[in-house]
């Protein structure tokens, strides 16, 4: 045991080293190699326009692995912007290749999504008929109306997927539209981003963080989110690209303990609250569109 501690004791000083700094002192920086290039001319390698390849993007994926709060921390609070690709390019970057990768590897999941199933519970309830006095009729009016908008309003977010509804020439262009968005990754992360935000911009009021710096924080989460995301799709057996609640609970509690510089105890509790903002605004959020969508429907009956 004195042998074992005596080889730990120098190795988890480095590491707490590297935690803190994002590198190791005394490791010789690598020689910079000369871009080939014809005269003064400004010259891009394959190397710098390839996702993950460049030194930006490596150490951005390395670091949200290795040391993600103290990263954010480098980012956010010691202004260590050059070093890692900025929060939004980040989350562009990791959503393309995430999405181009469950499109390889499980391409039915756009059938299972929760908009899907909506989808298709909307329009088999347009169809469905209801009992009133003992008899069955068709649905009233209203229902109607009400159950067509909001298959209408689901469709909207979703002609990409389904052409068959784009039947006029602005449906035509936003389809076009929705689809480049939907092959950047951006349905994925873009809700998920701004409830985030608000629920951190919330919480770390306190931490001095500002409204800027919980959105720097809460794209680098969803980015750690997407690692994890990756790497349950391909070690799974059933290929799942969903975290649960708890995994996601685990990781922001590891993301505050290291970026604030606290405690478990006061991070857990800081998660805990991030937790119960968001739920509150995501359902906030479905409040208001719901009565939003009922009232349009009422206007228009």
């Amino acid at each position: 045991m004195k042998k074992l501690y005596e080889w730990l004791k120098p190795r988890l000083r480095l590491w707490s080293m590297y935690n803190e700094l994002g590198y190791i002192p005394w490791h010789n920086p690598r020689r910079v190699r000369k871009e080939r290039g014809k005269g003064g001319s400004v010259y891009i390698g394959t190397r710098e326009a390839i996702p993950f390849l460049n030194q930006d993007a490596k150490r951005t994926l390395s670091h949200l692995i290795l040391r993600p709060g103290y990263m954010m921390r480098d980012y956010i609070f010691r202004g260590q912007h050059e070093r890692y690709l900025a929060p939004f390019t980040a989350l562009l970057v990791f959503y393309s290749v995430f999405t181009l990768i469950v499109a390889v590897v499980k391409p039915s999941t756009r059938d299972d999504s929760v908009d899907e199933s909506l989808l298709n519970g909307f329009r088999s309830g347009a169809l469905a008929d209801v009992e009133i006095n003992g008899e069955r009729e068709k649905t009233t009016n209203v229902l109607k109306v009400i159950v067509k908008t909001a298959t209408d309003a689901i469709l909207l977010t979703r002609l990409d997927l389904h052409p068959e509804a784009a039947d006029t020439h602005w449906k035509e262009s936003l389809a076009a539209i929705e689809g480049d968005l939907r092959s950047k990754g951006i349905p994925l992360f873009l809700g998920n981003f701004l409830i985030m935000w608000l629920a951190m911009a919330i919480v770390l009021r306190k931490y001095k963080l500002s409204f800027s710096g919980a959105a720097a924080a809460s794209a680098y989460v969803l980015c750690q989110f997407c690692i994890f995301m990756f790497l349950a799709l391909l070690l799974t057996t059933s290929h799942e690209s969903t975290l649960g609640p708890g995994v996601m609970g685990i990781l922001l509690l590891i993301d505050y303990h290291q970026m604030l510089h606290i405690k478990l105890k006061p991070a857990f509790w800081l998660t805990v609250k991030t937790g119960l903002f968001y739920l509150l605004f995501l359902i906030l959020f479905y409040v208001i569109l719901g009565t939003g969508l009922i009232l349009f429907a009422l206007a228009k009956v």
